[in-house]
């Protein structure tokens, strides 16, 4: 039997890349995969042809990563899109959809787009301290086209998941990098400063050499840290890990005990102090969520 990878799936019916020929063939699902979200966008699988226009999923082979937000499977790595202008970027944001993406182990691309809305010394303040701390940065314009040798170099094989939020130009790059694939591109509005959903659903893209994709997903406004333990915040900050072990506490969350290697660190200017405010107002919100699922348990006690 052929085997393919889920492009997108609406209604129960599922477009399918065929791997060897780079076909798309419209399926549905066979038996036990047909009940809601056995299938994912980005999953491998086998199927059969049962018309001249129609095939049937037989088979999804093991994912590698599921990711739920989207939801999508067999994912290489997120790219997180920021403009540096129109909307103005706001590095609190950037560092939530960057603890985010920690979070799921994934390759992270960080792109920062609208180049040719600003000078020189605007993209080396917010490009640089990234760079510092050792994430893969990348500069774009899809209007000059700015970066996009360099993007498609970073995403040539295996799926990226697009994140960011609405009206950076996720939808003007994949044009730019798929161009095509016409993509209806959302203006920012005046009013709000923010852009309008664009996307409306996952849907994988090919790009041109057939062997990389990358997925569409609507944009994001609200990003929960309802999932993750205040103990465990801190490793989802790559450059706060070269000072793991050495605070006096086990245990330390980096706040107000005494010796910790993280504020020593922050005070003798080795760490961005802004992005150890960012961490204290993320470790607030994560103890908050822990406080309510803490509470929730214990009244699903007293009920039983």
């Amino acid at each position: 039997m052929p085997e393919g990878r889920v492009i997108q799936g609406i209604g129960g019916f599922y477009e399918v890349m065929d791997l060897n020929s780079g076909q798309t063939v419209a399926t549905v699902a066979r038996g036990k995969f047909k009940r809601a979200g056995s299938l994912y966008v980005g999953d491998l699988v086998r199927y059969e042809m049962v018309t001249a226009e129609q095939g049937v999923i037989e088979e999804v082979f093991p994912r590698s990563i599921e990711l739920l937000r989207p939801t999508v499977s067999n994912v290489d790595r997120i790219m997180i899109v920021f403009a540096l202008k129109n909307p103005d970027y706001n590095l609190l944001l950037i560092d939530r959809f960057l603890l985010l993406a920690e979070t799921s182990g994934l390759e992270i691309l960080l792109v920062f787009n609208k180049r040719d809305l600003v000078g020189e010394a605007a993209v080396k303040k917010v490009a640089g301290p990234y760079r510092e701390i050792g994430y893969k940065v990348i500069v774009t314009s899809t209007k000059t086209r700015q970066g996009k040798r360099l993007l498609l170099q970073e995403i040539k094989e295996g799926v990226t998941v697009l994140s960011g939020p609405s009206g950076v130009g996720k939808s003007a790059l994949m044009n730019m990098v798929c161009p095509e694939i016409t993509r209806e591109t959302g203006e920012v509005s005046k009013k709000i400063g923010r852009g309008r959903h664009t996307t409306r659903q996952a849907k994988l893209l090919s790009l041109p050499n057939k062997a990389g994709f990358l997925v569409d997903t609507p944009g994001f406004t609200q990003l929960d840290l309802d999932f993750i333990e205040p103990l465990e915040l801190a490793e989802f900050f790559p450059d706060f890990r070269p000072y793991f072990g050495a605070c006096r506490f086990p245990g330390c969350l980096h706040k107000k005990e005494p010796d910790c290697s993280i504020k020593d660190a922050v005070s003798r200017g080795e760490l961005f102090s802004w992005r150890y405010e960012h961490y204290l107002t993320f470790l607030e919100e994560a103890k908050r969520f822990k406080r309510l699922r803490t509470e929730q348990k214990y009244r699903g006690r007293k009920r039983s």
